[in-house]
C-alpha cells in the first residue's frame, strides 16, 4: 500500500478580502508589511485609504480623530503628500506679514499662537493649520489687558494659558508670579485651584530668561540667571503642589516622567525622575553622559509635537507620531576660546523606567550606541534649535553679510522622518552615529527669498508641525514678522518657492 502524503492547498486571497485586512494594520505594521511582501506593496500602491496609511509611517504621522465624513481618505492624502514633499524642501505654500510693536517686550510661540507681550497687554495670534480645519482665513486673534509677562505657555487642547512674570519683594528676593487662567476669556481655569500662584525663588540674583513649558497637569518654569545658574519649578498647575530642581536643565517626557541634567562630582549625568506623584518625586533611572561633556553648559531644545495621542488635536487630520518624537541635548564648551558644540539626538522613548535595579544605572558605552551627534560651530547657530515630532528647524548664519551690515542667515532642517528613503550622513558631520539608532538624518537649507524678509534680518525662528514662523529686525516703530505655513492648497505657479532658482 503506498505511503499517504499529506498535502496542503494553498488558496490566494482575494485582493478583497487583503484590503479589509490591511485596512487594520497600524501605519508601521503596513509600512513593514509591504516590505516583505511585493503584492501588498503593489495594492497599497493602488488603494487611497491602503497609501494614506503608508504615508503616515513614512513621514512619522498618525491618523488623527477628525471624522471621515467630509474629510475622505482623498483629502487626507493630498494633504499629507504635500507635507511629504514640501517640508523635505522647505516649500512653504503661505505667507502671512504682521507687524508687531517695537516696543513690545517679548515676541514668541507657544501651542499653536504667535502671542507678543505690551507693557499691561497681552496679544494672542492663531496660526493657520490646514490639517485640523485652520486656513490662514480662519484665524482668531486675542487681546488680554494685563501686566507684563515675561514668559507665556499655551496647551490649546486644556483651553490653557499660563503666564510668568519674575516680581520683586521687600526683602530683596526675586519672586515668581504665575497667571493660570483660561485661553479663551483669562479668566480662572475651572481645573485650576487659584488663578495666580506665587512663590519665592530664594534668590536676589538677577534673571536672564525666563521659559515656561505646560504637559498634562504639570508646568515646569525655567529660571536663568545673570551668571549661568538655572532652577525650575515643577508645579502641579490644577493643585499648585511645587517644588524647586536645581538642574542644568529639564525637560517633561509626559506627564510622568521628567528628565534632568544635572552636573555632579567629575561627570555629568541625566536622571529620569518619576513625577506622577508631586509629593514624592523620585530617581528611577540615571544615564551617563560622556566624560567630555563634564565642563560643558547642557541644555535641552523642547519638542513641541504632541507626546501622547490624548494631547492631539481632536480636529486633526493627521499629526505628529509620539513615539517618533526625538530628544536633543545640546552641549556648548565654555571658556572665551570655546567654538564647539555639540547636538545629542535620540529617540525620546529610549528614556523609561526598569523594574531591573541591577540597570537602574545605564552607562555611556552602552546607550551610546542609540544616540547621534553631530558637531558645530558656537558662532554659526543663531539661538536654539526647535523640535516637532522628528524634525529639528534651526537658524544659521550662511556667512556673507547684507548691505545694512547684519549677518545673512538661513533656515535650516535635520529630518529624521522614520521611514524616507535617506542616504548614510556624512561622516565628517557626525561625530557619533550609534550602531542601533534607528534615526537617519537628512538635513536641508534655504536661505530666505528677499519677498519673505524685506530685505531685513531674521532674528530668530520659531516651528510649529504645520508653520515656521520669522522674526525679523525692528523696521521703525515695528517689528516684523512672517508666518510661512506649509500645507496651503494654492496654484503652483504662486508658490513661494519658485522666487529661489538655486532649489
Amino acid at each position: 500500500m503506498p505511503h499517504r502524503v499529506t498535502t496542503f492547498k494553498r488558496h490566494r486571497i482575494s485582493n478583497d478580502v487583503l484590503i479589509l485586512i490591511l485596512e487594520k494594520l497600524n501605519p508601521v505594521t503596513l509600512y513593514r508589511t509591504c516590505q516583505a511582501f511585493q503584492r501588498v506593496w503593489m495594492l497599497v500602491m493602488e488603494v487611497q485609504s491602503l497609501r494614506y496609511i503608508f504615508e503616515l509611517a513614512v513621514v512619522g504621522m498618525k491618523d488623527g480623530a477628525a471624522p471621515y465624513s467630509g474629510r475622505s481618505h482623498l483629502l487626507r492624502l493630498q494633504l499629507l503628500m504635500s507635507y511629504k514633499k514640501d517640508w523635505p524642501r522647505l516649500y512653504w505654500t503661505d505667507e502671512k506679514k504682521v507687524s508687531v510693536p517695537a516696543t513690545a517686550t517679548k515676541v514668541d510661540v507657544s501651542g499653536s499662537f504667535l502671542y507678543h507681550v505690551g507693557h499691561q497687554s497681552l496679544d494672542l495670534l492663531e496660526l493657520p493649520s490646514c490639517r485640523t480645519s485652520r486656513p490662514p482665513s480662519q484665524t482668531r486673534h486675542l487681546k488680554y489687558i494685563t501686566s507684563a509677562a515675561d514668559h507665556v505657555a499655551i496647551d490649546p487642547i486644556q483651553s490653557l494659558i499660563v503666564a510668568s512674570q519674575i516680581t520683586g519683594n521687600p526683602n530683596g528676593q526675586i519672586g515668581l508670579r504665575l497667571k493660570i487662567r483660561n485661553l479663551w476669556n483669562f479668566d480662572k481655569h475651572p481645573k485650576g485651584s487659584s488663578a495666580t500662584y506665587e512663590c519665592s525663588t530664594h534668590m536676589s540674583q538677577p534673571i536672564a530668561n525666563v521659559s515656561t513649558v505646560i504637559c498634562g497637569m504639570r508646568i515646569v518654569v525655567t529660571l536663568e540667571y545673570v551668571g549661568g545658574l538655572t532652577k525650575h519649578l515643577l508645579m502641579d498647575w490644577s493643585t499648585c503642589q511645587a517644588m524647586w530642581l536645581e538642574e542644568q536643565d529639564v525637560v517633561l517626557l509626559n506627564t510622568y516622567h521628567l528628565l534632568g541634567v544635572r552636573k555632579v562630582p567629575n561627570k555629568t549625568v541625566l536622571y529620569l525622575y518619576n513625577i506622577s506623584d508631586m509629593r514624592s518625586v523620585a530617581i528611577e533611572r540615571e544615564y551617563e553622559l560622556p566624560p567630555i561633556w563634564a565642563k560643558s553648559t547642557m541644555r535641552f531644545a523642547r519638542n513641541t509635537s504632541p507626546n501622547s495621542d490624548n494631547l492631539a488635536p481632536s480636529n486633526a487630520l493627521f499629526y505628529s507620531d509620539p513615539t517618533a518624537r526625538v530628544l536633543v541635548l545640546m552641549a556648548k564648551q565654555q571658556g572665551p576660546s570655546a567654538t564647539g558644540m555639540h547636538w545629542m539626538f535620540i529617540n525620546e522613548s529610549f528614556f523609561r523606567p526598569t523594574s531591573h535595579p541591577d540597570r537602574r544605572m545605564v552607562p555611556w558605552s552602552y546607550w551610546s550606541q542609540f544616540c547621534l551627534i553631530r558637531e558645530l560651530n558656537q558662532g554659526v547657530v543663531v539661538g536654539n534649535p526647535h523640535v516637532v515630532g522628528s524634525r529639528v528647524v534651526y537658524l544659521e548664519k550662511d556667512g556673507t553679510v547684507s548691505n545694512q551690515g547684519s549677518d545673512r542667515t538661513r533656515l535650516s532642517v535635520i529630518d529624521f522622518s522614520p521611514y524616507a528613503e535617506i542616504p548614510a550622513p556624512p561622516a565628517k558631520l557626525w561625530t557619533l552615529v550609534g550602531k542601533q539608532s534607528p534615526l537617519r538624518p537628512s538635513e536641508i537649507r534655504r536661505e530666505f527669498p528677499p519677498t519673505s524678509t524685506g530685505g531685513l534680518a531674521v532674528e530668530s525662528v520659531r516651528a510649529t508641525e504645520d508653520n515656521v514662523v520669522l522674526v525679523l529686525e525692528n523696521h521703525g516703530n515695528l517689528k516684523p514678522v512672517n508666518i510661512l505655513t506649509f500645507g496651503v492648497p494654492t496654484p503652483r505657479a504662486s508658490r513661494h518657492d519658485q522666487s529661489h532658482p538655486s532649489l
